[in-house]
């Protein structure tokens, strides 16, 4: 099984996070896979005894007959791996990972992400009774659209960011803008 060679190669490789002597402390960082593979990945993950997470959401979803509990994928395309820094060349040779996200210009192969993050993001998905959903960095002059709530799907352009709330106006061509204030989650670019 492939798997299986693929874990006594990591194995081998890694004594407690290090091959050459020399500890090196773990950290989050970001793994890229294949589309709806995200439980696969953190099943294998976890039999080759790798930290990961894969941050999943309960949703209840209503048919015509009967109402169930799903899981939904927050970050689609996302693993998060607990690594030390010279494990990470070799982890991304298993044939499940596509590759590590990391800035753009950036120098290392993986971007760390700090543990607080990830236990913050815990938390939300646990506790949190609305959707959660990943917001880009918004910016003024963005095209958006409300995908939540009373004014769903109303477009409009993002006037102003004020306390971390945007301001989204909607242009009357001969009067000006009306303006709304709304939560960033409600929003996507468009």
């Amino acid at each position: 099984m492939k798997v299986e060679s693929e874990v006594c190669k990591l194995n081998d490789s890694f004594v407690n996070g290090t091959n050459d002597g020399e500890a090196y402390p773990k950290r989050w960082v970001a793994a890229l896979v294949q589309m709806n593979c995200e439980k696969k990945v953190a099943a294998k993950l976890d039999k080759m005894g790798i930290a990961n997470y894969v941050p999943i959401q309960k949703e209840e979803h209503q048919w015509s007959d009967r109402k169930k509990k799903v899981d939904r994928i927050v970050i689609p395309m996302v693993v998060f791996v607990r690594l030390a820094q010279n494990e990470e060349d070799e982890f991304r040779k298993l044939s499940f990972i596509l590759k590590f996200i990391t800035y753009p210009g950036s120098k290392e192969l993986a971007t760390p992400i700090p543990d607080e993050q990830i236990e913050k993001l815990k938390f939300l998905l646990h506790n949190a009774d609305a959707k959660v959903s990943i917001v880009e960095n918004l910016k003024v002059g963005d095209k958006v659209r409300l995908v939540r709530g009373p004014m769903k799907g109303l477009e409009g352009e993002l006037s102003q960011i004020e306390e971390n709330k945007p301001i989204v106006s909607i242009r009357i061509d001969g009067l000006g803008y009306a303006c709304v204030s709304v939560e960033k989650t409600n929003l996507e670019i468009i």
